[in-house]
């Protein structure tokens, strides 16, 4: 097995992520993913070079595997309220559980690679939001829509005690951005 083979590669992600999951980012490091890896801190050093390029890595990962899920869930979506709530639970109901399992988890969310992630949601939410936003006439641009929804999801984020009162903060903003567009679409061909 090569240094930089995909298997020690992947085993490092995978590790990353259990590491910083319990951890959070500020307390895990480079000793403890590679003993999660089950290789030594030099052979990690050699498929990355810091704690910074492992987490850049991890949250890149999770971001493909949420808007996956997200793209592939949003056909089954009738309206533009159901595609919203779907689309912000899908996105950020599974990090809240982790934040509460684990208030150490919290210190990620400023983080670049985390800031990076929401611009991705952003975009996603914006293909979501084009048509309804369009037709409007509010004036307001499908950007300016999601870019409103995805920094309540980091308020939310930072604030819901509950799960429950996550996916109830998520309805009531969708229900205010449905009603403001006043407009209910059926589904459209968009993806993330």
């Amino acid at each position: 097995e090569s240094v930089t083979s995909p298997s020690k590669r992947q085993r490092a992600i995978a590790a990353g992520a259990r590491v910083f999951l319990r951890f959070g980012f500020a307390w895990a490091t480079m000793g403890d993913i590679a003993t999660a890896a089950g290789m030594s801190r030099p052979a990690l050093y050699l498929v990355f070079c810091s704690k910074e390029e492992v987490f850049e890595v991890v949250v890149a990962q999770w971001v493909e595997e949420s808007l996956a899920r997200i793209a592939a869930g949003l056909a089954g979506r009738a309206t533009l309220g159901e595609r919203l709530r779907f689309a912000c639970e899908t996105w950020c109901l599974e990090g809240l559980e982790r934040a509460l399992a684990n208030p150490d988890v919290r210190d990620m969310s400023g983080l670049p690679a985390v800031r990076k992630s929401y611009a991705r949601f952003e975009a996603c939410l914006t293909e979501i939001l084009r048509e309804a936003a369009g037709r409007s006439g509010m004036g307001v641009t499908a950007a300016d829509l999601a870019r409103v929804i995805v920094s309540a999801m980091q308020g939310f984020k930072q604030t819901a005690q509950s799960i429950e009162e996550m996916r109830h903060l998520i309805a009531v903003q969708v229900l205010a951005i449905e009603r403001a567009l006043g407009v209910q679409l059926p589904p459209a061909g968009e993806s993330c």
